[in-house]
């Protein structure tokens, strides 16, 4: 491994089974339109069978504009006075790390390097997007860490405003540019192909062994070891504290790392070899790849987010997932789309930067409660909050390509 910018050459790597990854797994934009009606009436019929309950109501447990606001035992570090931004760029040397594919032309014999923002409290700038370089607030720290997975064809910058809820709120935001989803990457294909975005896509299944490398870089870091290529972190950072989250392809491959435990021994073994498992895991419109997931021996606290009119990550999707992995907290969205309530669009913006925060901060220190989630009403029309005792009932949908399209486009 090592903290430099260059990548270097390696043997080549080892590669997952073909038929654990058909290239039509990670292309949800047709994933939906291949779907046939009996398949459709299957998942409907399932869902309902699972969760069970009227799909026009709330459902049992779930906390709205009744909810009482309650003060977290929690006690988060002192928010700083703005956000700072550091880049680096860590390379993957490692050749037997995990099951690496990188399928996109030109990429296949090159080792994993990934371009990382790092988001932080500082003692100068703004706290409503990071201002880079800025001195970091080594008196407030250390900070527990969020590593973040972004979605096909954005960048972490796409989601300012809910990573700076969370710096603000006094975590460090470790978000990693993917090799071939990004959207400089994509950006830099031009006119792309469908094929050539599917391809592009499909990289996906290399991100859980690239999050869970960045992982031990910033371990490494927290150290102030200088191989890491950010010794500047320690003190910063607090040690074996973070948590992981992802939005949609980025859930994707978060999901896998932590519960692909079934069908996926490259995946399994990766998460078994991380030093420390996350204290959190937060799961915003996220969906499994292919095989059986289950969750892994002593599962870290969990939090759904996902919205009802997602037509890009359908609600069903949502709630096999949830089954899968053995339940968690759920937000139910009402109003929003794949992208709205991440990029700080819409009524339901703030209501998950706020759940998201109250939920980590909770985590950090043991199993969150209901009650510490809800520290604000919540308009009974725009969002849900329900505990892993009493899930959700998420109807299906039934998108056209158009509505595909336009709910899977980036923003």
């Amino acid at each position: 491994m090592s903290g430099t910018s260059g990548p270097s050459q390696r043997p080549p790597l080892r590669r997952p089974s073909p038929r654990h990854y058909p290239p039509a797994v990670y292309w949800r934009r047709r994933l939906a339109v291949v779907l046939g009606a009996a398949l459709v009436v299957a998942v409907i019929v399932g869902i309902v069978s699972l969760f069970g309950g009227n799909p026009g109501n709330s459902g049992k447990g779930a906390a709205t504009a009744t909810s009482r606001p309650t003060t977290s035992a929690t006690t988060a570090p002192a928010p700083a006075s703005g956000i700072g931004l550091r880049t680096v760029t860590w390379t993957d040397t490692d050749a037997s790390a995990g099951g690496v594919v990188n399928p996109a032309p030109g990429g296949s014999a090159r080792p994993r390097t990934l371009v990382t923002e790092i988001w932080y409290p500082s003692i100068g700038g703004s706290r409503t997007r990071p201002t880079v370089r800025e001195k970091p607030d080594y008196g407030g720290g250390p900070y527990p860490v969020i590593v973040f997975a972004h979605g096909f064809d954005t960048l972490p910058a796409t989601y300012t405003p809910l990573l700076a809820s969370w710096v603000n709120a006094g975590f460090v935001v470790v978000a990693p540019f993917f090799p071939d989803e990004n959207a400089d990457e994509i950006n830099s294909l031009g006119n792309a192909t469908p094929l050539q975005l599917e391809t592009a896509e499909s990289d996906v299944v290399n991100e859980p062994y690239d999050i869970a490398y960045v992982v031990g870089e910033v371990e490494s870091g927290a150290t102030g070891a200088a191989s890491s290529g950010a010794p500047w972190l320690k003190g910063l950072v607090q040690e074996g504290k973070y948590a992981l989250a992802g939005h949609s392809d980025g859930a994707q491959a978060v999901v896998a790392l932590v519960y692909a435990q079934a069908a996926h021994q490259e995946y399994a073994t990766t998460y078994a070899d991380l030093a420390t498992p996350p204290f959190a895991v937060v799961i915003l419109s996220g969906s499994e790849l292919s095989g059986r997931y289950a969750p892994p021996a002593s599962p870290p606290p969990l939090l759904f987010v996902q919205s009802a009119l997602d037509a890009c990550n359908l609600p069903q999707q949502a709630a096999t997932l949830l089954h899968d992995v053995g339940g968690g907290f759920f937000l139910k969205l009402l109003e929003a789309s794949h992208f709205s309530a991440y990029v700080g669009r819409g009524r339901a913006a703030p209501i998950v930067e706020k759940v998201t925060v109250a939920f980590l901060e909770a985590a950090r220190s043991g199993q969150p409660r209901l009650s510490e989630l809800s520290p604000f009403l919540l308009p009974a029309h725009v969002a849900a909050l329900y505990p892993p005792s009493a899930p959700p009932v998420l109807t299906a949908l039934q998108p056209t390509t158009a509505e595909i399209a336009q709910s899977c486009a980036a923003p």
